[in-house]
């Protein structure tokens, strides 16, 4: 059985997520064209990074429509620790990941001594609040504790999506974040918008970045407002009410 050459391209085409940029080398100040190409529908970051971070205030957002390929202009930033650098793009729930290096002008190369310095945020705990009227919850807070155990600043970087399933999708602004100090505990409160007449249960999911990794979480949240019921039966009761009445007058409704 033959496969058609349209089906075959594109199932090599979604088969790796690739990055390319428009040039090679690049100053900072200047722009970077960044062009994707094979990448599920969605949401994805674009950073410049070197071996001790990413340059994540001078990061982009784009989507990708179905096609698989899509692009958008980077802010061009020496990272922190200096070079070697790549263009980092990753979607939203971390499953897909590619880079594509870049020469930055005038960037120090990263050293030894530069990577050591530099600790990585600890994830204490992670919580999801709720406020609520009438058993319906109006606002929708994640709650991340963060700690520095080590002795030299922490980076921070944050991503958080939110939606059905066990992988959602949709994009949640996370606050920047300054560098932990070293011993620093923080606290770090996310607003989470959920359909106003949502039912079910919901994920909440994202990542902590520091400088040599990731750490991955998972909360949940569900809407089971008790109000619906409690109105539905106060309407049956009434519909039960006004039919009795009519029946002792001997009248229908």
């Amino acid at each position: 059985m033959s496969i058609p050459l349209c089906t075959l391209a594109a199932a090599l085409a979604f088969a790796s997520p690739a990055v390319s940029v428009d040039r090679a080398q690049a100053a900072p100040g200047e722009r970077l064209l960044v062009r994707l190409a094979g990448w599920p529908a969605g949401s994805v970051t674009i950073e410049l990074c070197g071996p001790a971070g990413c340059a994540v205030d001078a990061g982009a957002q784009t989507y990708v429509p179905r096609s698989g390929a899509g692009g958008a202009p980077l802010a061009v930033t020496a990272p922190p620790g200096g070079c070697p650098c790549v263009v980092r793009v990753r979607s939203l729930d971390g499953a897909a990941t590619a880079t594509a290096p870049v020469d930055i002008a005038g960037a120090t190369a990263a050293t030894a001594s530069a990577m050591s310095g530099i600790s990585d945020p600890v994830l204490a705990t992670v919580d999801i609040e709720e406020d609520a009227w009438l058993g319906w919850p109006t606002r929708r807070t994640l709650v991340l504790r963060l700690r520095n155990d080590g002795t030299s600043p922490a980076p921070v970087t944050l991503s958080v999506t939110a939606g059905r399933g066990t992988a959602p999708t949709g994009f949640v602004p996370a606050p920047r974040q300054p560098d932990l100090a070293p011993g620093e505990a923080r606290t770090v409160r996310v607003p989470v918008d959920v359909p106003l007449f949502a039912l079910g249960r919901y994920t909440v999911a994202g990542e902590v970045t520091g400088a040599g990794g990731t750490t991955r979480f998972t909360a949940s949240t569900g809407t089971y407002p008790w109000v619906l019921p409690g109105l539905l039966g106060l309407l049956v009761a009434a519909l039960a009410a006004r039919e009795i009445r009519y029946r002792k007058k001997g009248t229908t409704p």
